[in-house]
């Protein structure tokens, strides 16, 4: 209850904005801080449930050119975030001689060139405002490498670096990076790699042809679950941690 109340006294009427609300861990993440009365300004390309979000922002996060103007628009109109969370991501998967420049572009704009454009476009704002936070999403597939998984996982770690290079360069100003790095979360980009109802399981026990290991834990992260360290690492809960990357996934990567 205590830190219930501190959460919302921080969040009243604050601006934040997070990428991919359109479903999963963005979901979770704006349900979350709209429940501590932040005002949530949120980017998809689309939407589902609205009623967490103060502005529905529809854009292309693989159009670095497109978002940058709509970024600068809401600034001007004085809607900067005070905390920026980047969750918006894309997979794609195949071997190294079967994956296409165009896969591997995909992935290099949603999940790194896209945050890039964000801090790029907030950073004024934040050396300016001389507090607030910065939370990106990235994956234990950052630091593991995975079959199949080139681009993303060379995407991942892409953006861990950027937002803990932005840590380095905000701390001054008192702004904190943080990235949340979580392992095999129940989300529909995890779902849509499953041929029936065992691939929980088989997530779970691992893959060791694949040389994947599985969950100590015995489970997937929930996408609540996620969005709950996020709301910590953002917080003032955490107001002395920045740089740090905190790997949410039951043990897969020790």
């Amino acid at each position: 209850m205590l830190f219930d109340t501190r959460l919302k006294e921080e969040y009243r009427d604050k601006l934040v904005w997070i990428s991919g609300v359109g479903q999963g861990i963005g979901l979770a993440a704006a349900q979350r801080f709209h429940a501590l009365g932040a005002k949530v300004i949120g980017f998809d390309r689309q939407f589902g449930d609205l009623s967490a979000l103060h502005r529905a922002v529809e854009c292309d996060l693989g159009s670095p050119e497109q978002l940058a103007k709509q970024l600068n628009t809401l600034i001007a109109e004085g809607l900067a975030p005070y905390n920026l969370i980047s969750v918006a991501g894309v997979l794609e998967l195949g071997d190294l001689e079967q994956l296409t420049l165009e896969q591997w572009q995909h992935c290099q704009h949603v999940n790194s060139t896209a945050v890039f454009t964000f801090l790029r476009a907030c950073t004024p704002h934040f050396k300016q405002q001389g507090t607030g936070a910065v939370v990106t999403v990235g994956s234990n597939a950052a630091n593991t490498p995975r079959q199949q998984m080139a681009a993303y996982c060379a995407s991942k770690a892409a953006v861990t670096q950027l937002t803990l290079t932005a840590g380095l360069e905000l701390a001054n100003f008192g702004v904190r990076c943080n990235v949340i790095a979580p392992g095999s979360t129940l989300t529909p980009m995890q779902t849509g790699m499953w041929r029936d109802d065992q691939g929980a399981q088989r997530v779970i026990d691992g893959f060791a042809a694949q040389y994947k290991l599985g969950i100590p834990l015995q489970k997937l992260a929930t996408a609540e679950e996620i969005a709950d360290s996020i709301v910590f690492v953002a917080s003032s809960l955490s107001s002395h941690t920045t740089m740090q990357v905190l790997t949410i996934d039951g043990g897969a990567t020790f």
